[in-house]
């Protein structure tokens, strides 16, 4: 029997929940993270990696985005998939939720075979790893569509109407499946009902429910709202709705894009004020031509055109954005954030959220060694995905001893 390798990771910043540490080493033994020790005195191992001083931090988790280099969820191939994950890797977002927008039957069955079959071939080495799906409607307000196309959207009447989003066997256990949803629609608290007794994350978004029905909404199973502040009814000091709700309920969190076009930065602080890192996510909300620069795009059946890194549809409305959670975190440390909470964003309140903290998350013994290391610029320097050194641009890799 081959003895498993150990890897020690040494002189960088290691980002924690509540601190930097610095002067200390992580070491990795197979695919999980062994044990974290005084750098000065790291155990024997088989390969010793200088981090040249950068920040380690846990591989970030995006729960929402739609596509990337070209590459959209409704019309990628198992090949567009793995590419677009590969992406993602180089980037520092070691997991994913590939996330639909509003589409026919036809379109939903489209999406789950070529997913089903991605994943039927094992997981590649070199590529991010899709933890799930999300669902980004159809069930929604057709008021709050933003970018979504109305003519897919759909009211709720009776249990067949989910066939579709319970279809698919998936080899990855678990494989979770999220949606966001507008609890006033016509059917809308029994559609919460029905999804969460099959094991459903949900989110309320593109609402403009009131808070009396996100209250039920809430008792029913939904524990999130998806891009906060988007697509949603404006905050009003007689009708607070999901904003307000949003803001003083406790048992949600929320997500977050933090890419300077959706949210003005000066909201962003408020929602960390009144929330706290412990329940913010960050989410690209990232559609295909994000990686391409600015241009014309062709993207779910119309043109959406980049520039200057927005988006803008037909109507000049924002249509998803064009940023990796990499941009994010740029975007937070440049605003005065603090490293130790926005990597509570970018990595542990998702992996919370889809009930996969004991996994991933945060760097901790026993837990799997999905890991990044980034400069000051937040430029990637290194990847680890379950204890395989996978991207390494500048990062000095040497022998143990040496």
């Amino acid at each position: 029997m081959t003895d498993v390798p150990k890897i020690v990771l040494r002189n960088g910043r290691l980002i924690l929940p509540d601190r930097i540490l610095e002067g200390a080493a992580v070491v990795v033994e197979g695919r999980r993270i062994a044990d974290i020790v005084s750098d000065g005195n790291p155990p024997a191992v088989d390969v010793g990696v200088d981090l040249a001083g950068a920040y380690l931090a846990p591989g970030m988790i995006d729960i929402h985005i739609h596509g990337a280099r070209g590459v959209d969820l409704l019309t990628a191939s198992p090949e567009g998939l793995r590419r677009w994950a590969q992406f993602l890797l180089t980037e520092g977002v070691t997991g994913f939720l590939p996330t639909t927008v509003p589409t026919d039957e036809a379109g939903y069955r489209e999406v789950l075979r070529s997913l089903g079959d991605y994943l039927s071939a094992g997981p590649p080495s070199d590529a991010a790893r899709i933890l799930g799906i999300h669902f980004e409607g159809p069930f929604v307000n057709p008021f709050r569509a933003g970018a979504l196309r109305v003519e897919y959207l759909r009211s709720y009447r009776q249990p067949d109407d989910l066939g579709v989003f319970l279809s698919g066997d998936f080899p990855v256990r678990p494989f979770v499946r999220m949606m966001t949803l507008a609890p006033e629609i016509h059917g809308g608290l029994d559609l919460v009902h029905e999804l969460a007794a099959r094991g459903f994350l949900l989110a309320i978004g593109h609402s403009q429910a009131l808070v009396g029905e996100c209250q039920q909404a809430a008792r029913h199973g939904v524990r999130h709202i998806t891009h906060f502040f988007n697509a949603l009814a404006p905050l009003h000091h007689r009708n607070p709705g999901v904003v307000g709700w949003g803001m003083v309920a406790d048992s949600v969190t929320v997500d977050l894009i933090a890419d300077g076009h959706h949210l003005d930065e000066l909201m962003i602080e408020l929602v960390r004020r009144t929330k706290g890192p412990q329940r913010i996510a960050l989410i690209s909300d990232a559609i295909a031509p994000t990686g391409l620069g600015d241009g014309s795009f062709e993207v779910w059946g119309q043109t959406i055109r980049v520039s200057g890194g927005k988006t803008a549809n037909p109507a000049g409305s924002l249509a998803g954005s064009v940023i990796t959670l990499r941009d994010a975190v740029r975007n937070l440390r440049r605003w005065g954030v603090p490293l130790t909470e926005i990597m509570q964003m970018a990595s542990l309140v998702p992996a919370r959220l889809l009930g996969l903290e004991a996994e991933f998350g945060s760097i901790e013994p026993g837990k799997r060694a999905d890991l990044i290391a980034f400069d000051e610029e937040t430029t990637i320097r290194f990847v680890m995905l379950d204890g395989n050194i996978v991207v390494g641009n500048g990062t000095a890799i040497s022998p143990a001893g040496s």
